[in-house]
This record gives structure tokens, C-alpha cells and sequence, in this order.
């Protein structure tokens, strides 16, 4: 072997050696902001302020429908988005969860609650939360969806909602476990997805919802 080829071959072993590096520090680096990710999130905040109104980012649990309605029953936003509803839940079924969780009456309710059946993913969401904002005026909203998804949404709506004032108002689902997350398999999956996709969000990237 020549001393040109000697020299090649080991400027081939030292770049490798170098993105090697640089790939182990850039993994590094993804778990560790995942753990300040997953460490972030709140399950149920003490309280919340009022605001001119309450929006619901829907999910598989029903428990972001029930809080909203009830942050609404007791008077913390005067109306009620629920955005992305499914085609099986129409108005009755909404107030019934209403009637379950809070006692409300059907005609305290009724007057002040909107259903958004068009949107199908959280870029959806907010696009619809910014028109319906438009039309009642509203500059101050209560975000209710479930802790995870939270920071995504949040970050989705600065961006739509520049000027809007957005009080979060996280949920915990009964299947997802905040508290030792890292020793349940199905809640860890569920976060590193979530944080891909808020680092998704975050670059700025087009595309996804």
C-alpha cells in the first residue's frame, strides 16, 4: 500500500470516527430534551383564569369534552368550542356528558356550546379555533386537550393565534401515567411520539398535522 492510499484510509477511518461522534452526541442530546419533555408535563393544574372562552381539542378520551364542559359550568369562559368532534357524537351525547359530570341542565348549556366537525388533526383544530375566535370576538381562551398533546397544540395556536391570550388547561387521561412514565412501556411510546412530533412543529418543517 502506498503512503497516498495509507493516508486516504485513514482519512476515511477519521471522518467516520467524527459522524460517528456526531451522531451519538446528536442522540444524546434527543433523549436528554425528551426527558426535560416528558419531565414537563403537568397533569391537572390547581386552577385556571377566566377568559372569554373555553376551546376543547378533542381525543380518544372523552375526558377533554367533560372538562371543558365543566370549566364551562362553572363559569370560567362564557362559550364552548369542542373542535374535531366525530361524525357518532352529536349534540345530545355532548350534553349528556355534561348531565354526568356536573349536573348541568341542558338549557344552561345549550346556548353556549359549539361543535366542530371539520377538523381531523390538530393544525385543523386551530385553524378552526382561530376563525370561530374571529367571529365571537373572543382575545382570551382556556386550551383544554391532554397533557401530552399540550405543548403542540399550544405551540400550533402562538402561531395561529399570535394576539389571542392562551391559558392551558391539561388533562390526564386514565391510560397515560405522568407520574413514573418511564416504567410503563404504552405511556413512553405515547410521549416520544408526541415529542417528535412538537420537534416536527418546532422546526418549522410544512405538511403535518
Amino acid at each position: 500500500m502506498t503512503r497516498f492510499a495509507e493516508d486516504e484510509h485513514r482519512s476515511r477511518r477519521q471522518m467516520l470516527a467524527t459522524l460517528l461522534g456526531m451522531l451519538g452526541g446528536a442522540l444524546v442530546l434527543f433523549f436528554l430534551f425528551f426527558i426535560i419533555f416528558a419531565q414537563s408535563l403537568k397533569a391537572v393544574p390547581d386552577s385556571v383564569p377566566e377568559a372569554d372562552a373555553i376551546v376543547v381539542f378533542t381525543g380518544t378520551s372523552p375526558v377533554r369534552i367533560e372538562t371543558g364542559l365543566k370549566l364551562l359550568a362553572e363559569g370560567k369562559g362564557r362559550r364552548l368550542l369542542v373542535s374535531g368532534v366525530y361524525a357518532d357524537q352529536d349534540f345530545d351525547m355532548i350534553l349528556a356528558m355534561a348531565r354526568n359530570q356536573v349536573g348541568a341542565a341542558d338549557d344552561n348549556l345549550r346556548c353556549c356550546i359549539d361543535l366542530d366537525y371539520r377538523a381531523t388533526n390538530t393544525v385543523g383544530n386551530t385553524k378552526e379555533t382561530a376563525l370561530w375566535a374571529e367571529v365571537h370576538e373572543f382575545s382570551s381562551l382556556i386550551v383544554v386537550t391532554s397533557s401530552h398533546h399540550m405543548p403542540r397544540a399550544f405551540l400550533e395556536l402562538r402561531r395561529t393565534m399570535p394576539t389571542t391570550s392562551l391559558s392551558a388547561y391539561p388533562v390526564l387521561p386514565p391510560n397515560v401515567r405522568l407520574d413514573y412514565w418511564y416504567a410503563y412501556p404504552g405511556t413512553m411510546a405515547l410521549l416520544l411520539g408526541e415529542y417528535m412530533r412538537y420537534l416536527y412543529v418546532l422546526s418549522g418543517l410544512p405538511g403535518f398535522g
